[in-house]
Protein backbone atom coordinates (compact mmCIF):
# COMPACT_ATOMS: atom_id res chain seq x y z
CA UNK A 1 0.00 0.00 0.00
CA UNK A 2 1.30 3.31 -0.67
CA UNK A 3 1.73 5.74 2.05
CA UNK A 4 0.39 9.05 1.99
CA UNK A 5 2.06 11.95 1.70
CA UNK A 6 1.34 15.51 0.92
CA UNK A 7 3.75 18.93 1.43
CA UNK A 8 3.14 20.24 4.81
CA UNK A 9 1.89 23.38 3.67
CA UNK A 10 -0.85 21.82 1.75
CA UNK A 11 -2.61 19.48 4.01
CA UNK A 12 -5.46 21.20 5.12
CA UNK A 13 -6.90 21.49 1.42
CA UNK A 14 -6.20 18.11 0.41
CA UNK A 15 -7.87 16.29 3.45
CA UNK A 16 -11.04 18.98 3.51
CA UNK A 17 -11.43 17.10 0.25
CA UNK A 18 -11.35 13.71 1.67
CA UNK A 19 -13.11 14.34 4.29
CA UNK A 20 -16.12 16.09 2.64
CA UNK A 21 -15.76 12.85 0.03
CA UNK A 22 -16.82 10.24 3.06
CA UNK A 23 -19.71 9.70 5.62
CA UNK A 24 -20.66 7.09 6.91
CA UNK A 25 -24.46 6.08 7.57
CA UNK A 26 -24.45 2.82 7.22
CA UNK A 27 -21.56 2.71 9.60
CA UNK A 28 -21.90 1.03 13.37
CA UNK A 29 -22.08 3.82 16.01
CA UNK A 30 -19.84 1.57 18.29
CA UNK A 31 -16.79 2.93 15.66
CA UNK A 32 -17.63 6.24 15.26
CA UNK A 33 -14.78 8.30 16.47
CA UNK A 34 -16.03 11.73 15.92
CA UNK A 35 -17.90 13.44 13.43
CA UNK A 36 -15.10 13.49 10.81
CA UNK A 37 -13.81 9.67 11.83
CA UNK A 38 -16.11 6.44 12.01
CA UNK A 39 -13.03 3.58 12.37
CA UNK A 40 -15.26 0.98 10.24
CA UNK A 41 -13.95 2.83 7.06
CA UNK A 42 -10.65 1.48 7.75
CA UNK A 43 -12.22 -2.35 9.00
CA UNK A 44 -12.68 -1.56 12.97
CA UNK A 45 -15.56 -2.97 14.58
CA UNK A 46 -15.46 -0.64 17.88
CA UNK A 47 -13.10 2.26 19.09
CA UNK A 48 -11.86 0.97 22.60
CA UNK A 49 -9.12 -0.21 21.12
CA UNK A 50 -7.65 3.06 19.14
CA UNK A 51 -8.80 5.43 22.21
CA UNK A 52 -6.27 2.77 24.14
CA UNK A 53 -3.64 3.36 21.71
CA UNK A 54 -4.06 7.07 21.42
CA UNK A 55 -3.45 7.29 25.71
CA UNK A 56 0.07 5.36 24.87
CA UNK A 57 0.66 7.64 22.18
CA UNK A 58 -0.01 10.78 23.90
CA UNK A 59 1.95 9.49 26.64
CA UNK A 60 4.97 8.50 24.22
CA UNK A 61 4.97 11.91 23.02
CA UNK A 62 4.53 13.82 26.20
CA UNK A 63 7.66 11.80 27.60
CA UNK A 64 9.64 11.50 24.96
CA UNK A 65 9.86 7.43 25.91
CA UNK A 66 11.54 5.81 22.67
CA UNK A 67 10.94 2.66 24.39
CA UNK A 68 7.13 3.11 24.13
CA UNK A 69 7.10 4.96 20.79
CA UNK A 70 8.86 2.00 19.42
CA UNK A 71 6.03 -0.31 20.57
CA UNK A 72 3.45 2.22 18.62
CA UNK A 73 5.26 2.35 14.81
CA UNK A 74 4.94 -0.12 12.56
CA UNK A 75 8.38 -2.23 11.63
CA UNK A 76 9.19 -0.15 8.46
CA UNK A 77 8.11 4.04 9.86
CA UNK A 78 8.26 6.22 6.87
CA UNK A 79 9.53 9.66 7.60
CA UNK A 80 8.92 12.33 5.08
CA UNK A 81 11.25 15.53 6.04
CA UNK A 82 13.39 18.19 3.84
CA UNK A 83 16.10 15.25 3.31
CA UNK A 84 13.63 13.48 1.41
CA UNK A 85 11.41 10.41 2.55
CA UNK A 86 13.28 7.27 4.46
CA UNK A 87 12.47 4.14 6.77
CA UNK A 88 13.05 4.14 10.03
CA UNK A 89 13.71 -0.20 10.87
CA UNK A 90 14.41 -0.32 14.23
CA UNK A 91 14.11 0.85 17.86
CA UNK A 92 17.60 1.94 18.34
CA UNK A 93 17.45 3.91 14.84
CA UNK A 94 14.20 5.30 16.19
CA UNK A 95 15.62 6.06 19.56
CA UNK A 96 18.56 8.37 18.10
CA UNK A 97 16.09 9.96 15.44
CA UNK A 98 12.81 10.45 17.96
CA UNK A 99 13.42 14.30 18.77
CA UNK A 100 14.40 14.03 14.53
CA UNK A 101 10.86 12.63 13.80
CA UNK A 102 8.59 13.65 16.83
CA UNK A 103 10.06 17.54 16.56
CA UNK A 104 8.30 20.07 18.47
CA UNK A 105 5.69 20.38 15.63
CA UNK A 106 4.47 16.93 15.33
CA UNK A 107 4.06 16.96 19.08
CA UNK A 108 2.30 20.19 19.12
CA UNK A 109 -0.19 19.19 16.41
CA UNK A 110 -0.88 15.92 18.16
CA UNK A 111 -1.49 16.81 21.61
CA UNK A 112 -3.28 19.76 20.75
CA UNK A 113 -5.85 18.00 18.58
CA UNK A 114 -8.72 16.50 20.49
CA UNK A 115 -9.35 12.53 19.57
CA UNK A 116 -13.28 13.28 18.61
CA UNK A 117 -11.75 15.76 15.97
CA UNK A 118 -9.60 13.39 14.39
CA UNK A 119 -10.49 12.19 10.47
CA UNK A 120 -10.16 9.40 8.72
CA UNK A 121 -10.05 8.21 5.29
CA UNK A 122 -9.09 4.43 4.06
CA UNK A 123 -5.22 5.10 3.71
CA UNK A 124 -5.67 5.91 8.40
CA UNK A 125 -6.21 8.11 10.80
CA UNK A 126 -4.78 11.44 10.17
CA UNK A 127 -3.12 13.63 13.53
CA UNK A 128 -2.52 17.31 12.85
CA UNK A 129 -3.93 17.16 8.82
CA UNK A 130 -1.70 14.67 8.22
CA UNK A 131 1.22 15.21 9.97
CA UNK A 132 1.15 11.64 11.61
CA UNK A 133 -0.62 8.64 10.01
CA UNK A 134 -1.92 5.82 11.80
CA UNK A 135 -2.88 2.72 10.27
CA UNK A 136 -5.18 -0.47 11.54
CA UNK A 137 -3.09 -3.50 10.84
CA UNK A 138 -6.10 -5.88 11.42
CA UNK A 139 -5.80 -6.06 14.83
CA UNK A 140 -3.98 -3.13 16.34
CA UNK A 141 -2.88 0.48 15.42
CA UNK A 142 0.41 1.66 14.74
CA UNK A 143 1.88 4.68 13.61
CA UNK A 144 2.87 4.61 9.27
CA UNK A 145 3.88 8.08 8.23
CA UNK A 146 5.43 10.99 9.92
CA UNK A 147 5.68 14.06 7.75
CA UNK A 148 7.92 16.84 9.61
CA UNK A 149 6.61 19.99 9.21
CA UNK A 150 10.34 21.57 10.46
CA UNK A 151 13.97 20.93 9.99
CA UNK A 152 15.28 19.75 13.49
CA UNK A 153 18.60 18.09 14.11
CA UNK A 154 19.17 16.61 16.95
CA UNK A 155 22.57 14.65 18.57
CA UNK A 156 21.19 12.54 21.19
CA UNK A 157 23.10 10.40 23.80
CA UNK A 158 20.29 8.25 25.66
CA UNK A 159 21.25 7.23 29.06
CA UNK A 160 19.74 3.89 28.16
CA UNK A 161 20.41 1.93 25.06
CA UNK A 162 16.91 0.44 23.30
CA UNK A 163 18.53 -2.95 22.43
CA UNK A 164 15.17 -4.97 21.20
CA UNK A 165 11.02 -4.35 21.44
CA UNK A 166 8.38 -7.33 20.73
CA UNK A 167 5.27 -6.67 19.91
CA UNK A 168 3.45 -10.21 21.14
CA UNK A 169 0.12 -11.80 20.91
CA UNK A 170 0.22 -11.69 24.91
CA UNK A 171 2.95 -9.19 26.00
CA UNK A 172 4.90 -6.01 25.16
CA UNK A 173 8.32 -5.98 25.93
CA UNK A 174 11.35 -3.38 25.88
CA UNK A 175 14.61 -4.61 26.37
CA UNK A 176 17.61 -1.84 27.10
CA UNK A 177 21.09 -1.27 28.97
CA UNK A 178 22.82 1.35 29.96
CA UNK A 179 25.87 1.44 27.60
CA UNK A 180 27.27 -2.62 27.05
CA UNK A 181 26.04 -2.80 30.38
CA UNK A 182 23.51 -5.59 31.93
CA UNK A 183 19.93 -5.79 30.06
CA UNK A 184 16.48 -4.89 31.45
CA UNK A 185 13.42 -6.36 30.76
CA UNK A 186 10.40 -4.17 31.20
CA UNK A 187 7.02 -6.24 30.08
CA UNK A 188 2.92 -4.93 29.66
CA UNK A 189 0.46 -7.89 29.62
CA UNK A 190 -2.19 -6.77 27.05
CA UNK A 191 -4.54 -4.90 27.28
CA UNK A 192 -2.59 -3.47 30.01
CA UNK A 193 -1.88 0.33 28.95
CA UNK A 194 2.03 0.97 27.63
CA UNK A 195 1.74 4.47 29.79
CA UNK A 196 1.29 2.44 32.93
CA UNK A 197 4.00 0.92 34.80
CA UNK A 198 5.11 -2.76 33.42
CA UNK A 199 3.77 -5.40 35.18
CA UNK A 200 6.94 -7.24 35.45
CA UNK A 201 10.20 -5.60 35.39
CA UNK A 202 13.48 -7.78 36.06
CA UNK A 203 16.51 -5.32 36.22
CA UNK A 204 19.37 -7.44 35.83
CA UNK A 205 19.51 -10.39 32.91
CA UNK A 206 22.13 -11.75 30.10
CA UNK A 207 22.89 -10.80 26.32
CA UNK A 208 24.63 -13.30 24.03
CA UNK A 209 25.03 -13.75 20.68
CA UNK A 210 24.06 -16.88 18.98
CA UNK A 211 25.10 -18.43 15.56
CA UNK A 212 27.52 -17.60 13.67
CA UNK A 213 27.46 -16.05 10.19
CA UNK A 214 23.72 -16.00 8.27
CA UNK A 215 22.47 -17.70 11.20
CA UNK A 216 23.41 -15.04 14.44
CA UNK A 217 21.29 -13.37 16.22
CA UNK A 218 20.84 -11.94 19.95
CA UNK A 219 19.45 -13.56 22.80
CA UNK A 220 18.55 -12.07 26.29
CA UNK A 221 17.57 -13.78 28.96
CA UNK A 222 16.08 -12.82 32.14
CA UNK A 223 15.21 -14.97 35.53
CA UNK A 224 12.29 -14.00 37.68
CA UNK A 225 11.67 -16.57 40.59
CA UNK A 226 10.94 -20.23 38.99
CA UNK A 227 10.30 -18.39 36.05
CA UNK A 228 12.79 -17.72 32.85
CA UNK A 229 12.36 -15.33 30.09
CA UNK A 230 13.55 -15.40 26.64
CA UNK A 231 13.55 -12.86 23.94
CA UNK A 232 15.77 -13.45 20.90
CA UNK A 233 16.25 -11.15 17.96
CA UNK A 234 15.98 -11.03 14.22
CA UNK A 235 18.23 -13.84 12.36
CA UNK A 236 19.03 -17.31 13.02
CA UNK A 237 18.16 -20.34 11.23
CA UNK A 238 15.36 -22.53 11.60
CA UNK A 239 14.28 -26.28 10.38
CA UNK A 240 12.17 -26.40 7.40
CA UNK A 241 9.41 -27.43 9.30
CA UNK A 242 9.05 -24.78 11.60
CA UNK A 243 9.38 -21.36 9.68
CA UNK A 244 8.86 -18.00 11.53
CA UNK A 245 6.46 -15.68 9.83
CA UNK A 246 7.35 -13.89 7.16
CA UNK A 247 6.53 -10.43 9.60
CA UNK A 248 8.08 -11.47 12.63
CA UNK A 249 11.14 -9.81 14.31
CA UNK A 250 12.07 -12.48 16.84
CA UNK A 251 10.68 -14.52 19.54
CA UNK A 252 9.51 -14.24 23.66
CA UNK A 253 9.71 -17.69 25.37
CA UNK A 254 8.28 -18.57 28.93
CA UNK A 255 9.46 -21.26 30.68
CA UNK A 256 8.59 -22.33 34.78
CA UNK A 257 9.90 -25.35 35.96
CA UNK A 258 7.68 -28.53 35.92
CA UNK A 259 4.96 -26.38 33.17
CA UNK A 260 4.71 -26.62 29.29
CA UNK A 261 6.99 -23.62 27.68
CA UNK A 262 5.37 -20.54 26.35
CA UNK A 263 6.24 -18.80 23.16
CA UNK A 264 5.14 -16.00 20.67
CA UNK A 265 6.62 -14.43 17.48
CA UNK A 266 7.39 -10.39 18.25
CA UNK A 267 6.23 -8.44 15.62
Amino acid sequence: MDFPFWPVKTFAPVIGLFVLAFSYPTFSQSSLLGKNCNLAILGATEKKSFLAFDQEFRYALSNLDAGVMALLVKPSLRVNDDRGSYYIEDARSLQLRLEEVFTPGVRGAVLKERTETLSCTPAGVMYGDGIVWVAFTGNHYAIETVNVPETRRVSITPERTIEFVCNAAKHRVIVDAIGEGTPRYRAWTRPHSLAEKPDLEISSGKREFQGSGVCAYTSWTFKSGAATFQVDGPGGCYESSKQPPASSRGSLGVSVSGKPELNWWCY
